[in-house]
């Protein structure tokens, strides 16, 4: 048995000293050249003493053009290598704004759709909406690798996914919800173990099957439950009656802040108009307090400590702000909409109701 451990450990070592290619060599030195530029812009950034300074670094940030050329012209003169995908995978997820970008995304549909190694920039695809949908289908098609083909399986229906969570057209929603759940029961039944950096891509798809059947326009709204910054309990049902705006945000999300005034005025002009606003902040508690505070937060909050707090997590978010309107059933009546639409349904309620 000593020996058996002893042969093994052996073997690990090997493995351990086996040198990197020469091209994943030069591979790595382009992608840390990039880094080490932007690392270093950065740190003279977080050192500038006036604003003057900080606007001269922020304006000087590196850009990623001269690197990604430098990567195609290495990725083109061995197309025949393992690791040549390195590069292939760094341009479409480093370099997607750019021409050399866009030309590794049209060749992992051609020359590399059934290669390994290709699964993390194939999932990423995710991002790219419908245009990514031919070069997803062929490695689909072409891949025999587990992890490439699930990656794609994903990508493609969370591509769906999106695509009816944001129509307005019943007849394109039904559509694209019938595509996701095909890749999504694909993925499921047959690759259901399969993880990519780390994460578990069935985790990902129950989340969105769940949004898909629990978080629509018209379904009863899941409990939103938690503390608020006095530490006091409270949840969404306890306001069944009334309209609820509900927001999802955090003091860390820039987005965020110019949009809460304008919650603290639809909170003042609803007060007595059978509406009110609650949030949910995603901020760790201490700097919920301090958020809450900056930014003269008039309205209710839970607070969910994290941006994958148990509300936030509930309710799949995938932008902050959120806004969500929920009728006085518990229903809810718009997701994601703009909060003049809230507002102005809430006010055309109580409008009718008198």
């Amino acid at each position: 048995m000593r020996s058996i451990l002893l042969l093994l450990l052996s073997a690990v070592s090997t493995l351990a000293q086996v040198p990197a290619s020469p091209l994943a060599t030069e591979i790595r030195a382009i992608i840390d050249e990039y880094e080490n530029t932007v690392r270093a812009n950065t740190q003279k950034l977080i050192a500038a003493s006036t604003e003057e300074e900080k606007n001269k670094y922020r304006a000087s940030i590196p850009s990623a053009g001269p690197y990604a050329t430098k990567m195609m012209t290495l990725v083109q003169a061995n197309l025949d290598q393992p690791d040549v995908v390195k590069g292939v995978n760094w341009l479409v997820m480093g370099a997607a704004g750019f021409p050399e970008g866009q030309e590794a995304l049209k060749m992992l549909g051609t020359t590399f759709a059934d290669r390994a190694g290709i699964a993390e920039s194939v999932k990423n695809l995710e991002f790219q909406g419908l245009p990514a949908e031919p070069v997803l289908r062929a490695v689909i098609e072409k891949n025999k690798n587990r992890d490439e083909k699930a990656a794609a399986l994903y990508a493609l229906g969370a591509i769906h996914f999106k695509n009816f969570d944001a129509s307005a057209d019943r007849a394109s929603a039904a559509a694209s919800k019938l595509k996701a759940l095909e890749c999504f029961g694909q993925l499921t039944a047959d690759y259901f173990d399969v993880t990519i950096q780390g994460f578990k891509l069935s985790d990902f798809v129950a989340k969105m099957l769940f949004e898909m059947t629990n978080l629509q326009v018209g379904c009863e709204a899941p409990e939103i439950e938690g503390k608020d910054a006095d530490g006091v309990p409270f949840k969404l049902s306890d306001y069944r009656g009334k309209y609820v705006i509900v927001i999802f945000w955090g003091g860390w999300c820039h987005a965020c802040h110019g949009t809460l005034p304008l919650m603290n005025q639809a909170a003042a002009q609803l007060k007595d108009k059978n509406g009110i606003v609650i949030g949910v902040n995603t901020d760790i508690e201490t700097e919920a307090k301090k958020a809450l505070t900056d930014y003269q937060v008039s309205f209710r909050n839970v607070l969910d400590n994290t941006s994958s707090g148990p509300n936030t997590s509930l309710y799949n978010l995938r932008n902050f702000p959120t806004l969500y309107l929920i009728d006085p059933k518990g229903v809810i009546a718009i997701k994601n909409g703009s909060l003049d639409a809230m507002v102005a349904q809430v006010l055309a309620a109580q409008g009718t109701a008198k």
